[in-house]
């Protein structure tokens, strides 16, 4: 069974929308508001790092 996107969202560090942003919001429906972009996303356009294997890039 999958897990529901309000249970995904249960992490706060776990889903991202597009541009990296972690507050965002379920709209019970198939999107997710970022508070900070202002923006709503479908829920097939988040990033789950569950699902993704991501590398921090640090400078020197």
């Amino acid at each position: 069974m999958s897990e529901s996107m309000s249970e995904k969202l249960a992490d706060p560090w776990r889903v991202m929308c597009p541009q990296h942003h972690h507050d965002l919001v379920d709209q019970d429906g198939p999107t997710v508001y970022c508070q900070t972009c202002g923006h709503a996303y479908r829920y097939e356009d988040l990033i789950d790092k569950e699902e993704t294997e991501s590398y921090a890039v640090v400078g020197k």
